[in-house]
């Protein structure tokens, strides 16, 4: 049976430590690693190999399975315990720049915040979290548990390598006891939050293509109009009102449950909807109260990322545009799946009568996680933020997507979602972290590692 050690001792020397932690995560921040792009990719993934190596003395390696490397590293140290530590090291492109308070890559300090492209979502917590396996070395002089670390350059792409590593290193990743995704949890100061689990995604392009050429707008009354035929399909799967009209899904949709209700409390406590609209400068809302929360949540959702069509440009061209591009994604739930949306949205195009000009193309998508909040790894991270003195919230279920499908429905073990500490403007300009997310990530890790090896449970029970 693992026993503990001494974690106060451990976080006391990266207390003692915060200015050399700090910077630690700003030379992180001020490498740009753009997956769209690929601008500063392989640097980074190389940095992040050399210092895994270097600093934790792991065994570690870059794989690629035809898109952005992936970091893949072993810290073996003979121990009971072994943690699958997965993160991103890639982020959004930083436009539009003319609204950054400072450059994005930059990683200036401003009162107590850094801001900078990747603080919040997730090069933040991710540098944080190694410098806490670093302190834990360094003061114990070795790893009290084992570590797998599996960094990716592609999650904001729809992390298409992340299925094929998982199916490569299967043997390897199936026996640890949990994985492990740290983020600054934080949406309400002071008020952490344990993740259960995320929605999943199914990202589409809808293309359109009625010429060659633009065609002079009066000619427009007898030929169809690419940017007219998508906003209809637009206009029968969103009301500007009542919000999504994607029946084929919600009638499949089996949340909230009475579990997810029960937390349903907590999470309108550390998540409250007034801030995050003053955080976005948001000027009203489809939805009030416990309303919000049930849809946002629990429902499946459809949103237009963005369309595009004929000119916008100084002065007028009045044109039929020749092509028009809709961008889509869906967020699923529970009891839905990617191909659901599919097929769904095919069907739909086909009643419209549309289907012969309309192209379909799924650029990226996978499925929901979720975890119960009785599983023995959700003690332990209460645990941890107790020995903290902090009080944690529950969260069934999050807007957002992450593949952790692929640890709760391929490898059959739970993730821990959470981290404490306090960012904004995740993929908008002026994202930031403050700056004691930092200390205090590394902190956690600290402790959560500790309560891990000593919990006497089955860890990998869902």
């Amino acid at each position: 049976m693992s026993l503990g050690f001494d974690a106060k001792k451990v976080v006391d020397r990266i207390l003692s430590r915060k200015d050399y932690i700090v910077e630690e995560v700003r030379k992180l921040l001020r490498m740009p690693s753009i997956s769209g792009t690929g601008e500063g990719i392989e640097d980074v993934a190389g940095y992040l190999r050399d210092w895994i190596r270097d600093r934790l003395g792991a065994n570690t390696t870059l794989l690629r399975y035809g898109g952005h490397p992936i970091v893949y590293g072993k810290l073996d140290s003979g121990k009971e315990k072994t943690i699958i530590f997965y993160n991103m090291y890639d982020v959004q492109p930083t436009g539009p720049l003319e609204l950054w308070s400072s450059p994005p890559f930059e990683a200036r300090i401003v009162e107590d915040k850094i801001i900078a492209r990747g603080a919040t979502n997730t090069k933040g917590a991710l540098m944080s979290t190694l410098l806490g396996f670093e302190a834990m070395v360094e003061v114990l002089g070795e790893s009290p548990v084992n570590i797998i670390f599996a960094l990716e350059g592609e999650e904001e792409l729809g992390s298409p390598s992340m299925p094929k590593f998982v199916e490569d290193k299967k043997v390897e990743l199936q026996d640890a006891d949990t994985g492990l995704f740290t983020i600054p949890s934080e949406v309400e100061l002071g008020k952490p939050r344990i993740q259960l689990g995320n929605k999943g995604i199914v990202f589409i392009e809808l293309k359109c293509r009625t010429s060659k050429y633009e065609v002079h707008g009066s000619y427009s009354r007898g030929f169809y109009n690419p940017a007219v035929i998508l906003s209809k399909i637009v206009s029968e799967l969103i009301d500007p009102h009542f919000g999504p009209r994607i029946p084929w899904l919600e009638e499949k949709t089996v949340l909230p449950t009475p579990e997810d209700l029960m937390l349903l409390d907590q999470l309108i406590e550390c998540t409250p909807l007034e801030k995050m609209m003053e955080s976005h400068g948001i000027k009203s809302s489809r939805l009030r109260g416990r309303e919000w929360y049930q849809a946002v949540f629990f429902k499946p959702n459809v949103n237009v990322d963005g369309l595009t069509a004929g000119y916008t440009g100084p002065g007028t061209k009045t044109v039929l545009p020749n092509e028009a591009t809709l961008r889509i994604d869906f967020r699923i739930v529970p009891n839905i799946e990617p191909e659901d949306v599919i097929e769904g949205l095919k069907s739909l195009i086909e009643r419209l009568g549309l289907s012969d000009m309309v192209e379909v193309n799924v650029l990226d998508g996978y499925t929901w996680s979720k975890i119960s909040p009785k599983a023995p790894v959700v003690e332990v991270a209460k645990e941890a933020y107790s020995d903290m003195g902090v009080k944690p919230y529950i969260i069934p279920l999050i807007t957002g997507s992450a593949p952790m499908y692929l640890f709760t429905r391929v490898l059959k073990i739970p993730v821990i979602v959470t981290g404490p500490g306090h960012g904004e403007r995740a993929h908008a300009p002026n994202e930031f972290i403050t700056v004691d997310t930092t200390w205090k990530t590394a902190s956690y890790v600290v402790y959560l590692t500790n309560r891990l090896i000593s919990c006497k449970k089955d860890l990998r029970v869902l």
